[in-house]
């Protein structure tokens, strides 16, 4: 049994995978900016500030391994995205690498940090990394701050969108489609890569409990990729609605929305749901990556498909 911190723990990833850890043994410690009213039995709990790392390697000390979750998603300017994800994760590996006990660092990043793939293939490990938005250069960032952990090893995985029961993202997407309007942002001719939160979650617990992945970089997503109208179509069909009306957006006025969620939500003081990075992406139609390298390093791997994951979430 080893002793595992995450951060992001009280996340929708965050929370699927520590049910996990702690179904599979192993002790869990949750690393957040503040300690949670609710709280997942048998878990511990600590409060750290990301921009401290003497707060860090306190709230780290006696485990074994930690997974960082914890990022920033929505910022309104490329120095809060800097500061969540590449100074905090920063921060986080300097901390890491003072704590005796503490072996291995896996860090959940994003194929925004690789950048949008071509229209002929996939994007894998070995093309340049090239992010388009802010977001994407964050997490790369981040990248960079976890090879120089120097107290073990390390595993970096890049999944595309994440999805899953009462997640964020794809929830927000269905909603719309039980309203029976959809936005179809970009190119309707865009691909995307897919990963169901199970499906990631035995990616972390691979990554944390074999060796065969430390030091590596790796894509992980169902191997196929889906049309935008393909992803609503069984959105639709796992929900038991009718297809809903496509209406495209070109990115000039996603751009123009994301600007006017975060005017709004700035008013309100609030975090914005939808920015201008976000739109940035949007203009690059392609988000597809290959889970190749994984699959051949793990010696095979099963991946849920999107409608099996489609049908899982909204049952």
């Amino acid at each position: 049994m080893s002793v595992i911190a995450v951060t992001g723990g009280t996340g929708f990833v965050g929370g699927a995978l520590c049910r996990e850890l702690l179904a599979r043994g192993h002790s869990v410690r949750v690393i957040s900016r503040r300690v949670p009213s609710a709280r997942l039995p048998g878990t511990q709990y600590a409060a750290a500030d990301f921009s401290d790392r003497e707060s860090l390697r306190r709230a780290l000390a006696g485990v074994d391994a930690v997974v960082h979750l914890a990022a920033a998603l929505f910022c309104r300017s490329e120095a809060e995205f800097m500061k969540a994800n590449a100074e905090g994760t920063a921060n986080l590996a300097a901390a890491a690498s003072a704590v005796p006990s503490l072996g291995k660092l896996v860090y959940v990043s994003s194929l925004a940090a690789g950048g949008p793939s071509s229209a002929k293939a996939p994007r894998t490990e070995t093309d340049a990394e090239a992010p388009v938005s802010f977001y994407g250069k964050s997490k790369l960032a981040g990248e960079k701050a976890v090879k120089g952990f120097s107290g073990g090893q390390f595993v970096i995985l890049r999944p595309p969108i994440i999805y899953g029961r009462h997640d964020s993202g794809v929830s927000k997407i269905a909603d719309w489609v039980r309203k029976g309007v959809m936005v179809n942002a970009g190119s309707a001719g865009g691909r995307f890569s897919f990963i169901y939160i199970d499906d990631l979650v035995s990616a972390v617990t691979a990554a944390l409990e074999t060796s065969r992945f430390d030091g590596g970089t790796f894509y992980v997503c169902e191997p196929r990729s889906y049309e935008w109208r393909e992803f609503i179509s069984l959105l639709a069909l796992g929900m038991g609605v009718r297809m809903p009306l496509l209406l495209p957006l070109p990115p000039w006025a996603v751009y123009a929305v994301g600007w006017l969620y975060e005017s709004v939500t700035a008013l309100a003081g609030a975090p914005p749901v939808m920015n201008r990075d976000k739109a940035r992406e949007a203009a690059a139609p392609n988000w597809t990556a290959s889970p190749a390298m994984w699959e051949r390093t793990a010696g095979g791997a099963e991946w849920t498909t999107l409608e099996e994951g489609i049908r899982k979430t909204f049952s």
